[in-house]
């Protein structure tokens, strides 16, 4: 396990550093802010799960100790990084020890890449040009994607760390360098898709039409795009936006796009306007607004306004709980029902006839789009800590809920009534949650509830049974399924499956490493040996699937009922 400083605690960078604390390939993380909130912050997170150091760091100096084996720099331009690694009296390559890696995961030219890269080389410590992708709340679950680029002996040396920040690792060929490269031309895309957006929609703005449709319109068709989507909504809103990615940072990563393709002598006549865009957007005192408010740019020479209320067509449009239908909020305002697959917060990422499952994740103070629950669901809640929200349902006041870490709840929206809801994270933690739809009955079921050394049954009802298999570190259990089921892992590490020889079949064994809401959809199996081989508790749920109208047959003869869950 290894000793880890991240350099910059904001958004992304604590959001990395917090990942890492979760990770099994740490033994330490320590961190290193000039914001002395998140630095304190980010302190007593890595200290409530034993992975700090003996005291919090006040200087970066006192983040890199004789032990430390990692160093990733998180910060917000080139010019800080050249700071925090070559300048000033206690530079960055001046406090590793040899053998040490540097992960550089800031937006920076590539001409600087290398040259920082040979710098610390030159001084027996490894580099990695290896930006990245994703926002606050992929950082903080270990799910970016990583553009990673070095030598081999640096690539050996970073990959564990790179693949627990990362969901998605591409290994760019080309040594230090081609990894900003190639996050140059992604943010070359991710510019002009957002000032293409502001652009359709001042013009829809200008011409009269329903700003709010014609988004609605786009979205279904083929000039949607994820920028279109994702900053479309922002910039429809009234007032400023939360800020998530500061305009500013365009301005910045533009630029390295401008001098990178001129030194190249490759045109960029459409990202060169999209950067003319946004110095407008700094002109106008937009800099530290959201991206998205490039788009006042845009209302500034029309007149027409993009952004506020969304017009009443109550004529037009059906009020409902269906999908598809309104819902009258509160401020009187219509807003359309999503399927819960359909809003955007919620990540389809498991199918079959069996189950769909769904990826909860957004951050704190933002709040889901409204959606509809039509099957049954079982809803793993996985923050540590708990999480406080609260929950909007369509037809009752808000209220306020508290989802303990761990919690398991079932819903029954299709045996009673689908829910439409808007959940609110008023934690200041990113919202992970599982939620598994209960779609059809398997063709093997199993009458009685499975009894396994390290199997608690923790939650029976009539379409499932969930029971929570706890591994300490060496321990082991062989167990028969003799269902399908859904697992869930709550705490990570690694475990060695091993499925029993019959006479004349040789054993099958294999290593798995989890995290924090992984998920698979199993068969019935038999003689299976399930061993904790990593260093830490590792905690998984098993959901058996099973056959409903034996449940009530049972119920019937035992008088015995199951309470409700709390409203989800």
């Amino acid at each position: 396990m290894a000793n880890v400083t991240v350099i910059g605690l904001g958004a992304m960078g604590g959001g990395m550093a917090r990942a890492l604390v979760d990770s099994p390939v740490t033994k330490m993380v320590a961190g290193f802010d000039m914001n002395k909130t998140h630095l304190e912050n980010f302190y007593n997170d890595a200290k409530a799960a034993n992975k700090a150091p003996s005291q919090m760091p006040n200087s970066q100096k006192e983040s890199i100790t004789a032990g430390t084996d990692f160093c990733i720099l998180a910060l917000v331009n080139e010019k800080q990084c050249e700071a925090v690694c070559f300048g000033g009296d206690d530079p960055l390559i001046n406090s590793l020890a040899k053998d040490s890696c540097v992960i550089l995961t800031s937006t920076v030219t590539a001409t600087w890449a290398r040259k920082a890269c040979e710098k610390f080389q030159a001084k027996g410590i490894f580099m990695m040009d290896c930006p990245m992708s994703g926002g606050p709340a992929r950082a903080r679950e270990g799910a970016l994607t990583m553009m990673a680029s070095g030598d081999d002996a640096s690539f050996a040396k970073a990959k564990d760390i790179i693949n627990a920040l990362g969901k998605e690792v591409y290994c760019i060929k080309g040594g230090a360098g081609m990894g900003s490269t190639v996050k140059m031309v992604h943010q070359l895309l991710a510019g002009v898709h957002i000032c293409a957006a502001a652009e359709a929609l001042s013009l829809a703005a200008k011409a009269g039409l329903d700003v709010h449709q014609m988004y609605d319109i786009v979205n279904g068709a083929a000039g949607a795009s994820w920028m279109f989507q994702n900053r479309g909504e922002r910039m429809l809103q009234a007032g400023d936006p939360e800020v998530k990615s500061a305009l500013d940072i365009f301005v910045k990563d533009l630029d390295i796009v401008h001098a990178e393709a001129k030194a190249l002598q490759s045109p960029i006549p459409i990202a060169s306007s999209a950067l003319q865009q946004f110095v407008s957007g700094q002109a106008l005192g937009l800099g530290k607004k959201d991206d998205s408010q490039v788009v006042k740019v845009y209302e500034s020479i029309t007149g027409a306004p993009v952004g506020g209320e969304e017009p009443s067509t109550r004529n037009e449009k059906t009020i409902g709980e269906a999908v598809g239908e309104y819902w009258e909020v509160a401020d009187g305002k219509l807003e359309e029902i999503k399927e819960v697959g359909e809003e955007p917060r919620h990540k389809v990422v498991l199918a079959n006839e069996f189950v769909r499952a769904l990826r909860v994740s957004f951050p704190p103070n933002d709040t889901t789009l409204a959606h509809r629950h039509a099957e049954d669901s079982l809803y793993f809640f996985l923050v540590e800590g708990g999480l406080d929200v609260v929950n909007h349902v369509q037809g009752a006041d808000p209220s306020c809920d508290c989802l303990g870490f761990g919690e398991v709840r079932f819903g029954t929206h299709k045996s009673d009534k689908p829910l439409v809801h808007k959940i609110t994270n008023k934690s200041n933690q990113v919202m992970l949650c599982i939620d598994a739809e209960v779609l059809k009955q398997p063709p093997i079921t199993a009458a009685i509830p499975l009894v396994a050394e390290h199997h608690e049954l923790i939650k029976t009802r009539d379409k499932c049974r969930v029971y929570k298999m706890t591994l300490e570190p060496g321990g082991s259990v062989e167990v028969t399924y003799p269902f399908f089921y859904f697992t869930v892992v709550l705490e990570g590490g690694t475990l060695q499956s091993e499925i029993t020889a019959n006479k004349g079949v040789p054993s099958i064994s294999w290593k798995t490493p989890m995290q924090r809401g992984d998920v698979h959809w199993k068969e019935p199996v038999a003689g299976l040996k399930q061993t904790n081989v990593g260093a830490s508790t590792f905690v998984m749920y098993i959901a058996e699937w099973r056959d409903p109208v034996a449940f009530h047959l049972l119920s019937l003869r035992e008088g015995s009922r199951c309470p409700p869950d709390p409203p989800w």
